[in-house]
């Protein structure tokens, strides 16, 4: 692995050296193969039969699985498979898999393609499968049913994670990783008892490794342990099962209040309903998608770097989660996005992105090739990211909740509730009174345009983002958004986008259509805010202009955190979102918004 920064969990990987041989992945580092020639029938007999995992997730309200060692994601397709054909339709799977030696995306496909499984749930799983970045991923599958969580690290760093996030604990674990003589640091001793630490009542471990090191670290954390035999692949496999659990159960939440019907209410809405509770959301019409969420042209973009420093990284990890969810909700949208390069974003950096993030979510262009895929006068070095989508505003926020937990009221709130479980998710912080003060926080202003031209090849093909976004559509472009951090002058926000459109097309003549005005909260740091404020409030707000982005993967962090689960992001990344971190900053300098608020 490639450290960039030794003292965190933030590092571009290297991925597993694997090649076929006879039709079987084999791993030359571990001297050993991926699987049998059967692989989904060997996880039956080695994992989902032995533990009885089909009986006992069709039981659960909520069934968590961990594994170590993702691989090709066998275990993770065959287990889902059997779970969507006899668990009840409120039953939700969390599968949490750790690899340290992520597979590439090529090679995944291959192994899928010769693999009798669920092509749905692989295509979905390859479409968004993480580049190879350190971090918490997480996806859902099958109307948000199925929820994967993958680890990109060595395991005993996912576990220390694990236990320090999450108090839900574990019904099953896989341990699936190569053997103990040929990979010892995933079967270390040390690691048993936190298996022990984190598993629930009566729950299990299955493994194809029965070697006595492992039976006997079993054994002495409190599982009873039995061989399996008869197995196909192997004369005996292992199951064991914990006696006494000593893992404090919590009851979840039964209901909650949010406050706010704008992308991050409806997106913090989905992130509890998904998980089987009651949402009230309020709103001050008792609609969803008003005001400034309710803009008619928004692009999920990704707000990248190549840097691993915190801010960057995290804002990476809210492309990722935001493009696999956005896809699930707007299916008609258009896709794909060219960011061209710029003053800001020059193309060594954009390259340096795009051979991070690999093919399948970004792609290097020349200028030749991005003429060519664009349509514009000139051409640019640029990346494109197919991930990328437009986004309607009032669409997105009424398909988030569109779910039967999900009810909108209107009630238009000028206190905080103080007695029941309420995430603010609003535009403005002034309902919180004083809890926000200390906030770093300002509201400014913004706009949209729309321009037709006489040519109809002056509109681009793509979707093109420098210092902005031009959105095409049939016969026009929509071009924005101005960040009007002062008050502007009339006209002179419109003026601004069509310098903006002229320049990167090339084209003058433009006619204006018309334009969308809205407010942005924004903090200093440009990182939103979320967490808990008080015993029973939380927040998730100051979106800023990436709202698309940060707003659903905020709204995950927060359920997670709301339900005592392991949140798609390092700790060290929660810590930089986390309210409480303007008053530490200011011990040391004053707001720096102060001059700002007018």
């Amino acid at each position: 692995m490639d450290r960039r920064l030794l003292s965190t969990h933030r590092y571009r990987m290297k991925s597993a050296v694997a090649h076929f041989v006879d039709g079987r992945l084999f791993s030359p580092k571990f001297n050993d193969y991926y699987a049998a020639r059967d692989p989904v029938a060997e996880t039956a007999h080695v994992h989902i039969h032995p533990a009885n995992l089909v009986a006992r997730m069709s039981r659960a309200n909520t069934f968590t699985i961990f594994e170590f060692g993702f691989g090709a994601g066998i275990n993770l397709l065959a287990t889902s498979t059997e779970f969507l054909k006899l668990a009840k339709p409120n039953v939700r799977l969390r599968f949490i898999s750790c690899e340290a030696f992520p597979l590439q995306h090529d090679t995944l496909r291959q192994v899928h393609d010769n693999t009798a499984i669920d092509k749905s749930l692989s295509r979905r799983l390859l479409d968004f499968y993480p580049p190879l970045v350190s971090g918490i991923y997480r996806q859902l599958f099958a109307n948000d049913r199925v929820e994967l969580t993958l680890i990109f690290a060595d395991i005993e760093t996912a576990l220390t994670e694990f236990v320090d996030q999450d108090s839900v604990g574990v019904d099953s674990w896989m341990l699936d990783g190569f053997a103990p003589a040929r990979n010892p640091q995933m079967w270390d001793a040390k690691l048993i008892p936190i298996l022990a630490q984190c598993t629930k009542a009566n729950g299990t471990v299955t493994s194809f490794s029965s070697a006595g090191t492992v039976r006997r670290s079993l054994e002495d954390n409190g599982f009873s342990v039995q061989k399996i035999e008869g197995t196909p692949f192997k004369r005996h496999t292992l199951l064991a099962t914990l006696n006494e659990s000593r893992l404090q159960s919590t009851e979840p939440p039964r209901k909650v209040t949010i406050v706010g019907g704008g992308f991050a209410g409806t997106a913090t809405a989905h992130a509890f309903a998904r998980r089987g509770i009651q949402v009230q959301l309020m709103t001050p019409s008792g609609g969803v998608g008003d005001a400034t969420s309710s803009i008619p042209t928004a692009v999920l973009h990704p707000r990248l770097s190549a840097s691993m420093e915190e801010p960057a990284y995290f804002r990476t990890q809210t492309y990722f989660y935001a493009a696999a969810l956005l896809s699930q909700y707007l299916q008609h949208a258009t896709t794909g996005a060219v960011q061209i390069s710029s003053k800001n974003m020059v193309a060594k950096r954009l390259k340096d992105i795009a051979d991070t993030l690999g093919k399948n979510w970004a792609r290097w262009l020349d200028a030749a090739d991005c003429l060519e895929l664009t349509n514009t006068e000139q051409g640019y070095e640029s990346t494109f990211f197919p991930k990328s989508i437009v986004v309607n505003g009032i669409e997105l926020c009424r398909s988030f909740v569109d779910h039967p937990r999900i009810e909108v009221v209107a009630k238009e709130l000028f206190a905080p509730i103080d007695d029941e479980l309420t995430i603010y998710a609003t535009a403005s912080t002034s309902v919180l009174g004083k809890t926000a003060e200390a906030w770093e926080v300002l509201t400014i202003e913004g706009q949209i345009d729309t321009f037709a031209h006489s040519n109809n090849n002056a509109i681009p093909r793509r979707v093109l983002i420098q210092d902005g976004y031009i959105v095409p559509t049939e016969s026009a472009c929509v071009v924005g958004s101005t960040y009007e951090y002062t008050q502007w002058k009339p006209g002179l926000a419109t003026k601004t986008n069509l310098a903006k459109l002229q320049q990167v097309t090339s084209r003058e003549h433009w006619t204006h259509l018309g334009k969308f005005r809205g407010l942005r909260t924004v903090t200093s740091d440009k990182l939103p805010i979320v967490g808990q404020i008080d015993r029973n409030q939380w927040v998730n707000l100051a979106h800023g202009s990436a709202g698309t982005a940060s707003t659903p993967f905020c709204a995950e962090i927060l359920a997670s955190q709301v339900f005592g689960e392991l949140a798609p992001a390092w700790q060290e990344c929660l810590s930089i979102i986390n309210p409480d971190r303007f008053s530490e900053r200011q011990i040391r300098r004053p707001n720096p918004f102060l001059r700002h608020k007018r």
